[in-house]
């Protein structure tokens, strides 16, 4: 049975679950979906075509499917689509997509995003992702799952962010972060080497993050070949071969992107 507080507001076209629970001072627009489980606690606005799976939690002042934040797109049929298991903390904003894009934001699963973080239009966010204090992802953003970004931190539109990387607080991210790389060192840093503790933590073994360790060298201290060069030698490198860890890297750095791969910094 869906629990509605008297106070809320929800618009009688809204497609809400039956277990559904909507806290004091709640609005629900008309175009949005809510799956089982999911509570909004109180004062939680949640509009715009959204799609919201089971089982999450959003906290009280959360804004969830309002317009993009874009001086050129007004699009009102655009959709945010979020997974599963989600906790938007308190003053989280999540928005639509844009019609300079592809007019969709897609939010995995198990994700949490702490006090006053920001997923921007035209982002997508994969799973088991970490969004501390006030960290903030710009438009068409990609990050993948089990990502970690800290507080006060932010990322340019169209940057990628590989799996397992970790940003620290109040960086400035604008070019891509290979995954499992670690970048601490503030505003415009560089990459600061590879995020060792989270993938212990993972239950990695340890001869994998030792062989990756070694590739990260080959591919970013190589100063005799240019990036490119090096990216060829490890694809062809058979040591490399049988390491997943590895092969998520070569094919990130391969992908097209609008920016290049963050290198670490000089010094």
């Amino acid at each position: 049975m869906t629990h509605i507080h008297p106070t809320a507001i929800v618009d009688a076209k809204a497609c809400i679950a039956d277990d559904v629970e909507i806290g004091p001072y709640c609005t629900v627009g008309p175009n949005v979906k809510i799956g089982k489980g999911t509570r909004l606690i109180s004062h939680a606005v949640v509009t715009g075509y959204t799609e919201m799976g089971e089982n999450n939690t959003v906290y009280p002042f959360a804004a969830i499917g309002t317009l993009a934040q874009h001086a050129r797109s007004n699009a009102p049929d655009a959709k945010l689509i979020i997974g599963n298991g989600n906790t938007f903390r308190e003053h989280v904003t999540a928005h639509v997509g844009s019609d300079v894009d592809q007019k969709i934001t897609i939010i995995g699963n198990h994700n949490l995003f702490l006090v006053a973080s920001h997923i921007a239009h035209d982002c997508v966010l994969g799973d088991n992702i970490i969004m501390s204090n006030n960290a903030t992802l710009a438009g068409h953003v990609h990050v993948e799952d089990r990502a970690i970004i800290g507080g006060l931190s932010a990322v340019l539109q169209f940057v990628r962010i590989g799996k397992g990387a970790m940003i620290g607080g109040m960086c400035g991210i604008a070019q891509d972060v290979i995954p499992y790389g670690i970048v601490m060192g503030g505003v415009r840093s560089g990459l600061d080497g590879l995020n060792l503790v989270g993938l212990r933590r993972s239950g990695v073994e340890a001869k994998l993050i030792f062989n990756l360790q070694k590739a990260y060298q080959d591919l970013f201290f190589n100063k005799e070949k240019s990036f490119t060069e090096r990216v060829e030698e490890l694809e062809n490198n058979p040591e490399y071969k049988d390491n997943p860890l590895v092969q998520d890297v070569l094919t990130f750095v391969k992908n097209p992107s609008k920016y290049s791969i963050l290198q670490p910094a000089q010094g």
